[in-house]
C-alpha cells in the first residue's frame, strides 16, 4: 500500500512531549469517486464516467488507467469495463461495506481537517490536498499525487468483513488484514501524504538516514493527530507498541551492536524499514517496519533537547548523525 486554539501535547510512545502550534482554519471535503461510480445506474455509466472526468480531471485518468488498470480513459469501451467492475460481486460487496461501515465519512473528514489545519500552522506554505475516496478493487490503499490525496476506502471496512476473508493470503497476509480497520484510515492516509511530500530521497543513503527521515514524518504525524492512539499512527498492534517501549534498549543493541546503523546494504535497510509480521532477528512479539518507531524515538529525543526547534527547521536538517547524538535508549 506498496500525514485549535490552545496548545496541545504530542505523545506517540513514551517521552518527547511537545506543544503543537495553533490550528489554521482549512476546509476539507472528501470527494466520493467510489459512490459516483458504484451508485450510477448500469445504463448510465457512460454519462457517469464523463461527469467524473469533468469533476476530477487528471486524477480520474490516473484512477482509471493506473489504479484500476482498466481501459484508457478515452477508450469507448471504458463504460463496459466500469460496468463489469461495479457489478462484480466481490467489488460491489466491498463497496457495500464502505457504505455501511464508513457511511458519510464525516468523522474522518473532521480528522483530516484537524490534521491539515495543524500542518498549515506548522508549514504555512504547505499545499492542502484535495481528498478523494475511491474503490480500487484492493489495488491501492493510498495514492498521493502532487495535489490530490486519494485512498481506497475498501481497505478500511474492518478485518472481519466477509470480503476481507476472500483476499488471497499470499498477497494479503493476516498482519495486513489486521490493519484494515476504520480507525486506521486517517492516520494511514495522512502518513502517506507526508511520506511522499515531506521526506528526502533516501536512495543510496545509509540506514541511519532512512531512520531519521522516516522518524521526522512520524513525529510530524504525531503532532498532526495528537488525539489518535499511538499504535494506529505506527500501524502497530497495541501489544507490539508495548513490546517496543519495554524493549527499547534491546532493540538498540540489535541495531547498533551489529554495526548496521551506517550500513547501505539493501538487506540491512529492508530488515528495519520493510514491512512484515515481525522484525527478523527479534522476537515474534516485535512489529515489522520497526525502523519507523526507532527513527521517531531518535527525532523525539532531539526535539526534547531542542524545545525551540520548529518542525520546518527539523525537516531542513540533513545531518542524521547530529540527531543521533541525543538518542540515549535505556
Amino acid at each position: 500500500m506498496p500525514i485549535i486554539g490552545a496548545a496541545l501535547l504530542v505523545s506517540c510512545g513514551t517521552g518527547g512531549n511537545r506543544a503543537v502550534e495553533p490550528e489554521e482554519s482549512v476546509r476539507i471535503t472528501i470527494d466520493r469517486l467510489d459512490q459516483d461510480l458504484f451508485h450510477a445506474a448500469p445504463d448510465s455509466m457512460a454519462a457517469a464516467s464523463l461527469r467524473a472526468y469533468a469533476r476530477y480531471g487528471e486524477f480520474y485518468r490516473i484512477y482509471i488507467e493506473e489504479i484500476l488498470q482498466g481501459a484508457p480513459v478515452d477508450d469507448p469501451r471504458l463504460p463496459m469495463v466500469l460496468n463489469a467492475f461495479v457489478r462484480d460481486p466481490d467489488w460491489s460487496l466491498a463497496q457495500q461495506g464502505v457504505d455501511s461501515v464508513l457511511g458519510d465519512m464525516e468523522a474522518q473528514r473532521a480528522l483530516f481537517e484537524q490534521a491539515f489545519g495543524r500542518l498549515k500552522a506548522l508549514f504555512p506554505d504547505s499545499l492542502i490536498p484535495r481528498v478523494v475516496a475511491f474503490n480500487s478493487g484492493y489495488n491501492y490503499g493510498i495514492f498521493p499525487t502532487d495535489s490530490v490525496l486519494g485512498f481506497g476506502a475498501e481497505w478500511f471496512i474492518g478485518p472481519d468483513h466477509p470480503v476481507i476473508g476472500y483476499l488471497a493470503p499470499e498477497a494479503f497476509p493476516n498482519y495486513v488484514k489486521a490493519r484494515m480497520r476504520p480507525e486506521m484510515l486517517v492516520p494511514s492516509v495522512v502518513k502517506g501524504w507526508l511520506l511522499v511530500h515531506y521526506t528526502r530521497d533516501v536512495q543510496g543513503e545509509d540506514l541511519l538516514f532512512n531512520l531519521v527521515e522516516t522518524g521526522k514524518v512520524m513525529a510530524l504525524l504525531d503532532a498532526l493527530l495528537p488525539g489518535v492512539d499511538a499504535n494506529l499512527k505506527l500501524a502497530f498492534g497495541p501489544e507490539q507498541l508495548a513490546w517496543c517501549e519495554a524493549n527499547e534498549y534491546l532493540i538498540w543493541k540489535e541495531l547498533a551492536g551489529k554495526d548496521q546503523i551506517y550500513s547501505k546494504k539493501e538487506e540491512d535497510i529492508g530488515r528495519w524499514m520493510g514491512d512484515g509480521p515481525f522484525t527478523s532477528g527479534l522476537p515474534r512479539e516485535s512489529p515489522g517496519h520497526l525502523g519507523e518507531w526507532v527513527g521517531m524515538r531518535m527525532v523525539k529525543a532531539y526535539l526534547k533537547a531542542n524545545p525551540k526547534l520548529t518542525f520546518a527547521q527539523l525537516f531542513a536538517m540533513r545531518d542524521a548523525r547530529e540527531i543521533l547524538k541525543h538518542y540515549k535508549p535505556r
